[in-house]
């Protein structure tokens, strides 16, 4: 089992990469100069866009299994963990995303905290049910936001297919084998979106706003909740970014959602 690293996401640290990157983008010097410029432009720049975000899935694969986007009813301990929710769409009655990447992000809120002694394990399987992602690690962090990056060990996703994964809780000491599951099936596709200015490795908040709203208008989940709650994290006070955020959730159909206080976890 490996051990995964929690990395508390910090407002103050999220602000001053913002800060960089505008400074970067606008040949500002200086952290001071980069504030000034971003407090200067900032309401202006979002002024001069559409800030509505529109979430339009592709319908599932016929015969795609239903999934389950809520851990569900339980007993003994993991009675703590059965709110536990994917932050990944219901369409048409199926537990269904899309992403761009080989390997996606995926974003579970945990009701309960976590512990070393909880082991959890996140898997992807092709319809051979041949692993694609299988990952089993343990984490320190407190109830909420869980970010659980794929790693490519074994192969990650091919482009055009269709894979479905599984997010489980093992939470009952006294029964091993038992757990808190979600489900559900992600296909990669092609990314269409167009992408801002490449010759710099850095973009603007407003430019990744902008990819944002794209993705999500193209079915994007994964690449756009990834971009939301980055936006959301780094600036909690920003009414657009938090709007973007919810606007999301909601059109995912998640209900009785956590307060999004993110914590991503990267395992080693």
């Amino acid at each position: 089992m490996q051990r995964a690293t929690v990395e508390i996401i910090n407002r103050d640290m999220g602000q001053m990469n913002l800060y960089r990157n505008l400074a970067k983008t606008n040949r500002v010097s200086g952290l001071l100069g980069a504030v000034i410029a971003w407090s200067v432009i900032a309401p202006w720049a979002f002024a001069q866009v559409d800030q509505t975000v529109q979430f339009l899935p592709t319908p599932p694969d016929q015969g795609s299994p239903d999934g389950r986007q809520r851990g569900g009813a339980t007993r003994g301990d993991c009675l703590d963990y059965q709110a536990l929710t994917a932050l990944v769409p219901e369409v048409d009655g199926v537990v269904w995303s899309q992403t761009t990447s080989a390997l996606p992000t995926f974003f579970f809120q945990v009701p309960a905290d976590l512990t070393e002694a909880i082991p959890l394990e996140f898997v992807i399987q092709d319809s051979n049910d041949v692993y694609a992602v299988r990952q089993q690690f343990s984490v320190e962090a407190k109830a909420g936001l869980l970010t659980v990056p794929t790693t490519a060990e074994l192969g990650g996703l091919a482009m055009g297919e269709s894979y479905s994964w599984t997010f489980s809780i093992y939470c009952d000491e006294a029964r091993p084998s038992a757990s808190v599951s979600v489900t559900g099936t992600v296909q990669r596709v092609a990314d269409d979106v167009v992408m801002a200015d490449t010759s710099t490795p850095e973009i603007s908040p407003v430019e990744q706003f902008e990819q944002l709203q794209q993705y999500a208008a193209e079915g994007i989940w994964h690449e756009a909740i990834e971009l939301a709650i980055a936006l959301h994290s780094a600036e909690p006070e920003n009414a657009t970014y938090a709007n973007a955020l919810s606007t999301l959730i909601e059109q995912a159909g998640i209900t009785n959602a956590l307060p999004m206080e993110a914590a991503p976890t990267e395992v080693e």
